[in-house]
């Protein structure tokens, strides 16, 4: 039995909050430049929140900034000084580049790709196998107008694709590509950078 004290009394979210290395995300956010026009709204409490929010099962920014208000006497645990304003953290969404978020993935991904893997899957060719899919995300026409393409019948068809692959042996993404709704899945083949002896499935909408 693990007797490890080392999260004893600490909220959950406490918890997965020490799984992310806070000086590495300063310096992918260095990197990116991500708080250049910020003073207080930094990437880390920008992550945070919508971390909470995601855990959270928020709806809505509004949603999120009351709950995060709520518990402001224990921000700490979140490791926040502060609890960011709706129209601050709407801001945030707007302005600051989606990129620095998709570099604080791929390095949480690589500090724990050793540990995402299915052990139970013994066969070294199931390893190397790929599931690829993707999920259209409806959009409000009045806030994205120039997404998605006109149907016959002249209406819009608005919305965004998420591609996504999956190695057969995790549970996790490990390629994620945004396009406009009516871009096919075979985009993937090109953009995802497969080597020799990779297997990479699609369904039918391939074809």
């Amino acid at each position: 039995m693990n007797k490890s004290t080392n999260f004893t009394g600490q909220p959950i979210f406490s918890q997965i909050l020490k799984l992310i290395d806070k000086s590495e995300i300063n310096r992918i956010s260095r990197e990116h430049s991500s708080d250049r026009y910020y003073k207080k709204f930094t990437t880390w409490v920008h992550l945070v929140s919508m971390l909470y929010g995601t855990l959270s099962k928020c709806q809505a920014i509004r949603e999120l900034t009351t709950g995060m208000l709520a518990c402001e006497g224990k921000l700490n645990h979140l490791g926040l000084s502060y609890s960011p304003k709706r129209s601050t953290l709407s801001d945030g969404n707007k302005n600051r580049s989606s990129s620095v978020f998709k570099s604080v993935y791929e390095y949480l991904y690589k500090q724990y790709e050793t540990v995402l893997s299915d052990s139970r899957i013994k066969n070294e060719v199931l390893k190397r196998v790929y599931i690829a899919d993707s999920t259209t995300i409806s959009l409000f026409k009045e806030i994205l107008k120039g997404s998605g393409r006109k149907r016959l019948d002249g209406k819009q068809k608005g919305g965004i694709k998420a591609h996504t692959i999956v190695k057969a042996d995790m549970a996790v993404a490990q390629f994620v590509h945004y396009t406009s709704a009516a871009t096919h899945d075979k985009c993937l083949i090109k953009e995802f950078k497969l080597v020799s002896g990779d297997f990479i499935c699609f369904d039918k909408a391939l074809h």
